[in-house]
């Protein structure tokens, strides 16, 4: 199992604006929905989403990112996050 440094450091790649570790982006673990949560302070808006182990492990074990980037993407854009899309 993997902790929350470990898919933090993996986030900050692909959005480096997410802020910084343990401070704008928090990441725990839901024993009971067995899920990670992210939540993300460092944009306009304070929001979190669940991201499913399936999908952090696809992504820190075999570099396949894709759920675990859209998720954070989504959360990200719903925060008021990077470029405005027009």
């Amino acid at each position: 199992m993997f902790n929350s440094k470990d898919i933090c450091d993996r986030i900050r790649r692909f959005y480096p604006d997410s802020g910084e570790c343990g401070k704008d982006l928090r990441i725990t673990y839901d024993k009971d929905e067995h899920a990670w949560v992210v939540e993300a302070s460092g944009w306009k808006r304070t929001l979190k989403t669940y991201i499913e182990e399936a999908d952090v492990d696809a992504c820190l074990t075999q570099g396949k990112c894709v759920g675990l980037s859209f998720q954070v993407g989504q959360l990200r854009a719903n925060a008021g996050g990077g470029k405005e899309f027009k």
